[in-house]
């Protein structure tokens, strides 16, 4: 049957009950904000969540196939996990009894899902994982969306065909996206990102960048938006005959277009920002206010 199409929109509502590592069925209302559908078919869902001590260390987040992960802010020194479940059928009864067959699995640090139903088809999982100040979250998907935003601590994220989006992170994080795109917004941050065949687009927001950030696409555009009169260091580059659209104040008189490599610099040294592709056009535009 066609694969899940899941999308999130938004940020989950509030932590539900508390789950160690047993199976807890919720309202279905606890994952209203998140949109999933196939095709015609009719949809059941279901909620399920876990708490996992901070103890435990790096937690491993490992949705399966078309699943994906958020990462938000959480308080307390628990990660508070929820499991948004949907599942397709020809029937809403069926679709449900689908739904809850799928159990959040928790063993250690490693949050996993499993499905009971024979045959396993048409249906996703969306993993959201609240984690408070000073975590640690290891997130990887295949065809899925990651989300990390507005937390501080330690986090790295890989995707292969599924997007990884960045907001306001005051910590370390290290994302790695194969034929999906990387986006980076925010002010903060110790950020490494790299696409192999996916776009990255860089917001930098508020004058200055606190820690440091690099973004390399391979094969990739890059998009850069920056406010006129940032004060960090910032370095965009190019290889291989990029072609550019630069329309920022900064692109007048600042580039040093040689042979097939571009480089632009920014702000003062040292350089805090440095982004660059191979082989992919490049756009630098001054962000509106």
């Amino acid at each position: 049957m066609a694969a899940a199409l899941a999308m999130i929109t938004a940020a989950l509502a509030a932590p539900m009950a508390f789950q160690s590592r047993s199976v807890v069925s919720l309202e279905a209302a606890d994952c209203e904000r998140l949109t999933m559908m196939f095709g015609d078919f009719a949809v059941g869902r279901a909620t399920q969540h876990a708490k996992v001590p901070m103890s435990v260390g790096t937690l491993e987040v490992r949705p399966p196939g078309n699943g994906g992960v958020q990462i938000e802010k959480g308080a307390g020194r628990e990660y508070s996990i929820t499991a948004c479940i949907a599942a397709g059928a020809s029937d809403k009864a069926g679709a449900q009894r689908l739904a809850d067959a799928v159990r959040l699995t928790i063993k250690g640090n490693q949050v996993t899902v499993e499905n009971l139903a024979q045959p396993a088809r048409s249906w996703s999982v969306q993993i959201v994982v609240e984690v408070p100040d000073g975590g640690s979250v290891d997130a990887e998907t295949t065809n899925g969306p990651i989300s990390i935003s507005g937390v501080s601590g330690k986090f790295t994220a890989r995707a292969a065909n599924g997007p990884i989006a960045v907001d306001d992170v005051n910590g370390q994080v290290t994302a790695r996206a194969s034929n999906g795109p990387i986006s980076v917004s925010g002010t903060r941050g110790d950020i490494d990102a790299v696409t192999m065949n996916g776009p990255i687009s860089i917001v930098l927001k508020g004058t200055r960048w606190e820690g440091k950030l690099e973004a390399r696409a391979n094969s990739g555009p890059l998009q850069v938006i920056m406010p006129s009169d940032y004060r960090s260091g910032v370095e965009i580059s190019s290889r291989g005959g990029s072609p550019w659209d630069c329309r920022a104040a900064a692109c007048r008189g600042a580039g040093d277009w040689t042979g097939s490599s571009r480089t632009l610099r920014v702000g003062p040294d040292p350089i805090i920002v440095r982004v660059s592709t191979i082989n992919g056009p490049v756009s630098v535009h001054d962000s509106k206010r």
